[in-house]
């Protein structure tokens, strides 16, 4: 039976080893097979699910959702690398122009990534913030954080356990540069490159006392953000029996103050019968779990503490700078030296059906696709034409954008007139061309200053 086969699997396995034959280690094996839940549940990477080529390839067809990612291919708001890879590349190479190792379209994200993340790792002591969430003097929380520190320091690294004694409770009306408690605090916030957080569970959470220290933690300090991308380890103490409410909530509160918190953690429950006279913690399992989560903060903070430039780089804030940029840039009508430069450029035609009727601004310039800016007859007053509108709105017009090469083609646009007090649809354009990617992209005014500028009033009469 089954069962007793299982059952009799240890022994049997010294017996089949010692034949060595084929079919004996066959047999072992599919009697081994059925000796756990886990075997059994098809959950182990023996089973037929998990069967992966030595290249990580897989038998499967692909599914529908693979064939739709691979037909609409790559979204037109992003770039040939995670946002700020090659920006970062360039500043850290102070290399500017088209030529440098990082330019865009050079190689592909991974390898531009890994470039970007082996430019310096800095062999310093890492430094390190420990918090409690007890205020009594030899609370288990302060314990545990203790037992922390020693091993950290052991490892060479710098350890401060901060005292949250005579922290205030957090207030607005308080201000932070007049209690040295909240001084010192900020001052070790930004001083560390990672933290570990020890508080006892209180009612199911995190206690009062801890969540203080945090609350006084700004966010942000001007263009600085003391907490973002560093490292933070989480541990709990209980009275009672083991519980994981604390480590769990902490997951969330590092999450909030843009932290990496790392995989593992630490719960140690009735955590006063675990700690020797001399205050160490007792020899066993839970000891050997505080060692693991403080070892693997100590080798993901030497891993991440010098990449926080390049990771904590946000699409989001990376967009909204350039976009910002971009409109500035292109406010005023670009210098007629500059477009009689440009080689074979699309000229774009922003206006309205009536306004090109009507020839406001010229006579629609030879050879020029119009597009008009405005969604559905909205004024940009009413609606901002986005960038994934007006390239939309680019290719229904017939312009086949994904062949263009955003690093050798260039673009004029050009509306009614240019150099308006206002962001004219001209400069709108234009800017929304180089959030495209599309750099080579040039404010032209209006039809008639285009035609001034590229020589082409003879050639239209």
């Amino acid at each position: 039976q089954p069962n007793q086969i299982a059952r009799a699997a240890p022994q049997l396995r010294t017996t089949i080893l010692r034949t060595s034959s084929p079919a004996s280690i066959h047999l072992l094996s599919n009697m081994t097979t059925l000796s756990t839940h886990a075997d059994k549940a098809n959950l182990t990477s023996a089973q037929d699910w998990a069967s992966i080529d030595s290249d990580g390839g897989y038998a499967f067809a692909p599914s529908p959702g693979d064939i739709t990612i691979t037909k609409m291919g790559q979204p037109v708001h992003t770039s040939c690398c995670p946002s700020g890879t090659v920006e970062f590349l360039v500043d850290q190479s102070g290399d500017n122009d088209n030529d440098a190792p990082a330019a865009e379209g050079c190689c592909d994200a991974v390898t531009a990534t890994l470039q970007a993340m082996t430019i310096r790792m800095s062999t310093h002591a890492p430094k390190f913030l420990l918090l409690t969430g007890s205020l009594r003097s030899d609370s288990c929380s302060r314990r545990v954080a203790v037992e922390a520190g020693r091993i950290l320091a052991s490892y060479g690294a710098e350890v401060k356990l901060f005292d949250a004694t005579d922290l205030p409770l957090f207030s607005q009306d308080i201000d932070p540069k007049s209690n040295d408690k909240v001084v010192e605090l900020r001052i070790l916030t930004r001083w560390c490159e990672g933290m570990i957080w020890v508080s006892p569970e209180v009612h199911g959470n995190f206690s009062a006392v801890f969540k203080n220290q945090i609350d006084w933690m700004p966010l942000t300090e001007g263009a600085l953000r003391p907490t973002q991308g560093k490292t933070v380890a989480v541990m709990q103490v209980e009275a009672g029996s083991q519980s994981f409410n604390t480590v769990n909530n902490l997951r969330v509160l590092g999450r909030w103050m843009r932290m990496v918190v790392t995989p593992n953690q630490s719960s140690i429950p009735k955590a006063y019968m675990e700690f020797n006279d001399d205050g160490t913690l007792k020899e066993g399992p839970l000891r050997s779990r505080v060692v693991d989560v403080v070892d693997e903060l100590f080798r993901y903070t030497l891993l991440l503490r010098d990449q926080q430039p390049l990771l904590l780089q946000r699409y989001s804030e990376h967009t909204a700078a350039a976009a910002k940029k971009n409109l500035k840039d292109t406010s005023k009508t670009a210098d007629a030296s500059i477009l009689k430069g440009l080689v074979d450029p699309i000229i774009i035609d922003v206006r309205s059906e009536k306004e090109v009727a009507e020839g406001k601004g010229g006579e629609a310039i030879p050879g020029s696709v119009h597009v008009p800016l405005n969604v559905d007859g909205n004024p940009q007053s009413v609606h901002v034409t986005t960038a994934q509108e007006f390239y939309n709105k680019l290719v229904e017009a017939g312009i086949d954008m994904p062949s263009l090469s955003k690093k050798d083609i260039a673009f004029i646009a050009h509306c009614t007139k240019g150099n308006t007090d206002y962001s004219g649809r001209c400069n709108r354009a234009t800017a929304l061309l180089r959030d495209l990617g599309y750099q080579n992209a040039h404010n032209g005014g209006s039809a008639d200053e285009i035609r001034l500028a590229l020589d082409l009033i003879k050639k239209d009469h």
